[in-house]
C-alpha cells in the first residue's frame, strides 16, 4: 500500500497547477523497500500519474503508457483519459488472473497552454472482487485544495491536513503538501515510508518531476540522491514546507517565497 495525494493550486484567476505526491515504500509482508517509484511525469506531453494498492502492474504499465503518449500512439480525443484508460486495460487483458489485485491510478493532464489552459484529473480503480474497472473525473476547485487522497496512510494525512487548514496557510498548495510530508515523517502508518516523491503540471510545458529535500535527505522519484549529484541535477527542489530550495544544502533559494511552519 501507500499514501498518495493529489491537489490543485489556484491563483487569483483559476487553476494554475496540479500535483501528485506519494511515499516510496513497497512492502512484501514483513519486508520493505523505501525507494520504490510511484509517480510518473511525461517529458514530452502534459501528463502525470501516480498509483496506490498493487505495485507490480501499475509500475510496469505506466511507463508503457508514457512511451505511447510520447510516441503519439495515444492521442487523447474527446475524453482526456479515454484512450489512456483503454491502453491500461489492454495491458491488463492477459495479466495473470492470480496476480490481479486492487489498485488505483491517479492521472492528470492539461489542455492548451498559458491562460487558456484547462487542467483535468481522473482516478482509475480496479476492484479484484468484482473484476471491474472504473474511471471517475474529479472536478477542479476554485481555491487551492486537495483533489484526491488514498492508501493506508490517508487517515494520517487527513489529520495533519486538518491542522494545516486551521492555520494561516489554509487553502494553499503548501498546506496540502506540508500535511502530507508531516504525516509521512511521523511514520504512524507502517505501510508508508521512505522519501516523498512529487510530480506536477503547470500552465506551460510537459509533466514535471521534482526533487525533494526531506529530513536532510534528497530524493528524486523516491530514490535517494547523493549531495554531489544533487548539485548537478536539473530539477526544481522543494522542502517539507513546499519552499523552493537548493537540493545540495537544503537552503532557501534567492527570491524564493518563505513559508512559516503551521
Amino acid at each position: 500500500m501507500t499514501t498518495i495525494v493529489a491537489w490543485a493550486g489556484v491563483d487569483q484567476r483559476k487553476v494554475a497547477s496540479v500535483y501528485i505526491a506519494s511515499d516510496s515504500r513497497i512492502s512484501w509482508g514483513s519486508h520493505q523497500w523505501n525507494q520504490g517509484r510511484k509517480t510518473f511525469a511525461a517529458t514530452g506531453t502534459p501528463h502525470i500519474f501516480g498509483y496506490w494498492g498493487d505495485v507490480l502492474f501499475p509500475s510496469i504499465a505506466l511507463p508503457t503508457v508514457l512511451d505511447e503518449l510520447e510516441a503519439g500512439v495515444i492521442r487523447p480525443r474527446g475524453s482526456a483519459f479515454g484512450e489512456i484508460g483503454s491502453s491500461i486495460r489492454r495491458l491488463w487483458n492477459d495479466y495473470p488472473k492470480q496476480e490481479q489485485r486492487d489498485l488505483g491510478i491517479i492521472m492528470a493532464t492539461r489542455r492548451r497552454d498559458a491562460m487558456m489552459s484547462v487542467f483535468e484529473l481522473a482516478v482509475m480503480t480496479y476492484e479484484a472482487k468484482t473484476d471491474t474497472w472504473h474511471i471517475d473525473d474529479v472536478e477542479m476547485p476554485d481555491r487551492s485544495s486537495r483533489l484526491h487522497i488514498a492508501g493506508t496512510g490517508a487517515y494520517e494525512v487527513r489529520n495533519a491536513e486538518n491542522l494545516w487548514q486551521e492555520s494561516s496557510h489554509k487553502r494553499t498548495s503548501r498546506a496540502v503538501y506540508s500535511a502530507f510530508a508531516e504525516a509521512l515523517a511521523q511514520g504512524k502508518d507502517r505501510n508508508s515510508g521512505g522519501g516523498p516523491q512529487l510530480v506536477g503540471l503547470r500552465r506551460i510545458g510537459p509533466g514535471i518531476r521534482f526533487g525533494i529535500f526531506h529530513q536532510g535527505q534528497r530524493y528524486i522519484a523516491g530514490a535517494r540522491i547523493p549531495q554531489a549529484s544533487a548539485r548537478s541535477a536539473e530539477v526544481e527542489w522543494f522542502n517539507e514546507l513546499f519552499e523552493r530550495v537548493d537540493g545540495a544544502n537544503g537552503r532557501l533559494l534567492t527570491n524564493a517565497q518563505r513559508h512559516a511552519p503551521r
